[in-house]
């Protein structure tokens, strides 16, 4: 996995999470969704009604915090950064059946840096798979090796989606995927991608009748704290000032239940 996150900028753990943890996760998925109506925890899709993305749940949510210590997930990164983390920004992406929208090309670390003042690309993207994920069910891209790709932050757009970001260039976009290709990591719910926020990824719709929820869990190292607090709203991006180093629950953690 070192390996690979050096050379590709991600590395792929299928099936991490054991499938009774994914149940825990996706029953607390359910239970937010059913009672959230606040704008400010879940944005939606351009439709004003499909859910796009659950915003920082572990802030306010018990099996979403003791997630963001997981031993197999706290460690990895722990192992890849070589330092202690925090969870610095968290989102549960729900793809939803039919009605997913696309996440348009981008690299994170750009907009981290110019808006939220994070001074180096010292984090670590988590990426859970909550549902199988397959090449029809709108699957996320990868370019291999786009981490070393450091250029000029491109401008704010919303490229047809409900939710605004610095998105790639076209571009950029061409060239990276002539020089590496696009790897697709498909497989089980509890598979993990552990992704360089540098790497240039997106994801198209999702028709198929399958949903591909995942959560986003951006872990950064402690050394690495925002230099001044973001331009962003704080509910998307929460003052890191005095957030501490994680520390590791048991291996049971999600299904023995938050103590």
């Amino acid at each position: 996995m070192l390996d690979d996150y050096r050379d590709k900028g991600f590395a792929f753990a299928p099936g991490l999470l054991p499938a009774p943890d994914v149940a825990v996760i996706n029953d607390a998925l359910g239970a937010i969704l059913a009672r959230e109506d606040d704008p400010n925890r879940i944005i939606r899709e351009a439709d004003g009604t499909t859910p796009r993305t659950i915003v920082n749940p572990h802030m306010w949510d018990p099996v979403c915090a003791a997630l963001t210590r997981h031993p197999r997930l706290l460690g990895t990164v722990e192992t890849l950064l070589g330092e202690q983390v925090y969870a610095w920004q968290m989102g549960i992406n729900a793809k939803a059946a039919f009605n997913g929208d696309i996440w348009f090309w981008h690299q994170d670390y750009p907009a981290y840096h110019v808006d939220d003042h994070i001074p180096e690309a010292r984090m670590v993207n988590a990426l859970i798979f909550l549902d199988e994920v397959t090449h029809l069910n709108g699957p996320l891209m990868l370019v291999p090796g786009s981490h070393r790709r450091v250029e000029q932050a491109p401008d704010n757009a919303d490229h047809g989606t409900s939710y605004a970001f610095r998105y790639a260039t076209r571009d950029a976009i061409e060239a990276e995927v002539a020089r590496a290709g696009i790897e697709v990591p498909t497989g089980p719910a509890g598979s993990v991608i552990f992704m360089n926020v540098n790497v240039l990824h997106g994801s198209g719709s999702n028709l198929s009748p399958w949903s591909r929820n995942m959560i986003t869990l951006t872990y950064n190292a402690m050394s690495n704290k925002a230099t001044e607090p973001s331009i962003r709203p704080a509910h998307i991006v929460p003052d890191d000032r005095n957030v501490p180093a994680l520390t590791a629950l048991g291996d049971d953690c999600l299904r023995a239940g938050v103590q």
